[in-house]
């Protein structure tokens, strides 16, 4: 049902319609200013890797990246879906997506992610990916106040 591909510098007009307010976005992209705007999610790119979209038909569903790759682990960053696919197997296939790219294609141990504590939603759907959490991390919001930021890692079941 879905492919992917990467990312091509013109499908960033469309992903930045996915957040429908400011507070997705924060999720999406803590850095982001709310609208969205295609040059912020440029920019975001140039210092990330593997920027990869997912499609429905022709149709762009999802993106996401990797940050801070190393030889042992890598960081999924930017993780969006369009409104009208969540909750439809595109979070599931963006995800197993970007583990698969991670664990063979650049060879990581440790695929990593940081939840912000008042995101249940992703909080429960990493959880059922099989993502564990092992650290916190204090950080600010887009309004200045703490928030705590879970680290959590897949588990080796999530690839295969």
């Amino acid at each position: 049902m879905y492919t992917h591909r990467p990312v091509n510098c013109s499908d960033f007009e469309e992903i930045a319609l996915f957040p429908q307010d400011a507070r997705e976005l924060f999720f999406m992209y803590p850095k982001g200013i709310y609208p969205l705007t295609p040059g912020q999610l440029e920019e975001a790119a140039k210092s990330r890797v593997n920027a990869t979209v997912i499609l429905s038909d022709k149709y762009i569903v999802g993106y996401s990246n990797l940050y801070d790759v190393t030889e042992e682990e890598c960081w999924l960053g930017n993780v969006i879906i369009h409104p009208n696919y969540r909750s439809k197997g595109a979070g599931r296939y963006l995800v197993e997506t970007m583990i698969h790219i991670a664990r063979m294609e650049l060879k990581i141990k440790h695929f990593r992610l940081v939840c912000h504590n008042i995101n249940t939603k992703a909080l429960l759907f990493y959880t059922k990916l099989g993502f564990k959490p092992f650290d916190l991390k204090i950080m600010q919001d887009q309004y200045g106040n703490e928030l705590v930021g879970i680290k959590l890692e897949a588990g080796t079941s999530v690839d295969e």
